[in-house]
């Protein structure tokens, strides 16, 4: 079950639209893609701590973690 919502949009996760454009801009469209990356990544792209920690904190209500982490 958990591995069937890496193949879902972002979208699903309920971000902030600001957040979610960003990582549209990036091409990052699927949950996966945001799963395959670290918070340094996330840095990269231009955003804050308070946005890198609503990503994880979505990812963790999909039972996954950043760094390929799945519970």
């Amino acid at each position: 079950m958990k591995k069937a919502c890496l193949e879902k949009d972002i979208s699903e996760l309920g971000l902030n639209e600001k957040v979610r454009k960003i990582l549209e801009q990036k091409n990052l469209n699927q949950i996966k893609d945001i799963w395959n990356l670290k918070r340094q990544d996330l840095k990269k792209l231009g955003l804050n701590d308070s946005e890198i920690h609503q990503i994880i904190v979505k990812l963790q209500l999909f039972g996954i973690d950043l760094n390929k982490k799945i519970y």
